[in-house]
């Protein structure tokens, strides 16, 4: 699993569910917070279809967290202000940094990215209930 992968199933996760994961971590490693979770304001960035050319949408506010896990860096940045969802996908950052066998939470996350996908195709299928073809309306 790519570090893409797991920042966007860590950042669409409920707060419960990340702090579920990094419990056992914070209580077998060795945590120091070196930038406590703040706010901060990020530039989001486009890319426009026709001339498929970048551009700057505007800014968002996110959290931004950095900790050492048993020495090893782990950070996050989060849409919103979610404190505790910012520091514990840090500590999780920093144990996948520092742990080349972290399988079992590899395992938790990949299950937790499963159940996304099928919550998020529930919700398109009832959607889809709902969707109104023009084409046969009008004839």
């Amino acid at each position: 699993m790519t570090k893409r992968e797991l920042s966007a199933i860590l950042a669409k996760a409920s707060a419960e569910d990340v702090a579920v994961l990094a419990e056992p971590i914070k209580a077998k490693a060795q945590i120091q917070v070196q930038k406590e979770p703040q706010k901060t304001l990020v530039m989001v960035k486009v890319r426009e279809s026709i001339k498929n050319s970048l551009f700057y949408l505007g800014e968002v506010l996110a959290t931004e967290c950095m900790v050492t896990v048993n020495g090893v860096k782990g950070m996050s940045v989060i849409a919103g202000d979610q404190f505790d969802k910012a520091m514990n996908i840090a500590v999780i950052d920093g144990y996948l940094n520092g742990n080349a066998s972290s399988a079992d939470i590899l395992e938790q996350i990949a299950a937790l990215g499963v159940s996304q996908q099928q919550a998020r195709q529930h919700m398109n299928r009832q959607i889809r209930k709902s969707k109104v073809n023009f084409n046969v309306m009008g004839e």
